[in-house]
């Protein structure tokens, strides 16, 4: 007898139709994701505010040390001067007041200076906002070869978000009679460590140079570049001015 081959059969199930069932499982879906974009954006928000408050403080405590010692400065001057017209100050130790005279303007100086930098950082008022090249200090080792440098740069923005980049270092001068440019990898001995920075407020980036036998620097130049959106690239040329170490 002969066999029938044909198409294999699949049973079927019949199902109610409910649309609405895939609409109200798109809602939750985007109710869910608006809730974990809402909790994100506050825990970022409490982050930054913390961050916040801990610079703050640190400005009002610069100030208040910076009170304290105009106030023995003030108190100071008046002694002396009663001194003087008592004639009870020896000229050793007129010397010796005046200097810690001297050394107390410095320190209020120093003073007013961070605190200006910590309320431009704070409170922005500046033409100029983004990305800053602020300052550069140079220091001469116990080796009459070697430096040490910091570069403190800062970001003068309303929102401060986390901001990253690298830094390029060039010093200008002389070698002999020929003007010539060194860049980062001639004068430091590690050559595969290229400077960074990532900070939303400010940072420090210190380092060492080794200047080579017969060059005579003139000019250092400082070239930033942030990434990502908004990125921009700064230069800013300083002279050659190393304090002793």
């Amino acid at each position: 007898m002969a066999t029938v081959k044909g198409s294999k059969q699949y049973q079927m199930v019949v199902v109610p139709h409910r649309p609405y069932y895939r609409g109200v499982g798109v809602l939750f879906c985007l109710l869910a994701l608006l809730a974990a974009g809402w909790l994100t954006f506050n825990y970022g928000l409490d982050q930054g505010m913390v961050k916040k408050v801990e610079v703050v403080n640190e400005r009002d405590e610069l100030r208040s040390q910076l009170s304290v010692s105009a106030k023995l400065v003030s108190k100071l001057r008046q002694d002396i001067a009663v001194l003087k017209l008592g004639g009870q100050v020896d000229s050793r130790a007129n010397e010796e007041i005046q200097q810690t005279v001297e050394a107390l303007q410095k320190e209020i100086a120093d003073l007013s200076e961070e605190t200006r930098f910590y309320k431009a950082v704070m409170v922005p008022n500046a033409k100029e906002r983004g990305l800053r090249i602020e300052r550069l200090d140079m220091k001469q080792s116990s080796e009459p070869s070697r430096f040490r440098y910091s570069l403190l740069l800062t970001q003068i923005v309303d929102k401060h978000d986390y901001i990253q980049g690298g830094v390029e270092i060039n010093v200008l001068g002389k070698l002999g009679k020929e003007n010539r440019s060194l860049s980062l990898v001639d004068l430091v001995e590690d050559k595969s460590k290229a400077i960074r920075f990532k900070f939303r407020y400010f940072q420090n980036i210190d380092g060492e140079l080794n200047v080579p036998e017969g060059f005579s620097p003139r000019e250092i130049m400082i070239v930033a570049k942030s990434s990502g959106r908004g990125s921009q690239r700064l230069e800013k040329k300083f002279d050659w001015q190393p304090t002793g170490g």
